[in-house]
């Protein structure tokens, strides 16, 4: 029966670490299930010293030094290849950005005390209104900004063009002739708006 290759990658690690513990081909035979072709396939002539965690990568320019928890253990690293090291990263970064999300710092309101007239519904309670620590709002962009952002987008337009036109070879002449000219429209445009 053929193993899936997830099955595969953890076999092949717990292979390795088992050969590096000292352990004999019967040995992990009788532990694993695994045949002495398997575990030779994938222990001889591999540096057991290091080897990724997650899928067993032995090559040593792929391997990398991975810090699980940075903050709390900086000397702790564990061993990966590129591949597994990113995808781990990326989850580290996914579950910082959740939890960084869910902090939410109270602002409170000013409420002015009640007036010995008023009535209960009309006297406002101090709620604190919850507020994200990160903001997404932006200021607007000042005149000299847009005008700036206008004309190098100009440029930017006009270049494309222009290296559609010359390196393009698929397109028509005349269809290269529209691009140089628009080319030099849009360069002109840009050159027109004083930043």
């Amino acid at each position: 029966m053929r193993r899936k290759k997830e099955l595969m990658n953890k076999l092949k690690v717990n292979i390795l670490e088992d050969k590096k513990n000292g352990l004999t081909y019967e040995e992990i035979r009788n532990k694993r299930g695994a045949s002495p072709s398997t575990i030779s396939k994938l222990t001889k002539g591999k540096d057991l010293s290091r080897f990724c965690q997650k899928c067993g990568e032995t090559d040593p320019q792929k391997l990398e030094e991975h810090h699980p928890d940075k903050e709390h253990q900086p000397h702790y690293t564990m061993t990966l290849c590129a591949n597994c090291h990113s995808l781990e990263t990326r989850k580290q970064l996914k579950e910082r950005r959740k939890t960084q999300e869910k902090v939410i710092v109270p602002q409170e309101v000013e409420v002015s005390p009640p007036k010995q007239n008023q009535t209960l519904s009309s006297v406002r309670a101090a709620v604190p209104v919850p507020r994200s620590v990160h903001s997404t709002n932006t200021p607007p962009l000042t005149p000299r900004e847009k005008r700036r952002i206008g004309r190098w987008g100009l440029f930017g337009v006009g270049g494309v063009a222009a290296g559609e036109a010359v390196f393009d070879k698929r397109l028509p002449w005349w269809a290269r002739l529209g691009l140089l000219a628009g080319t030099g429209i849009a360069f002109w445009i840009g050159a027109k708006i004083k930043p």
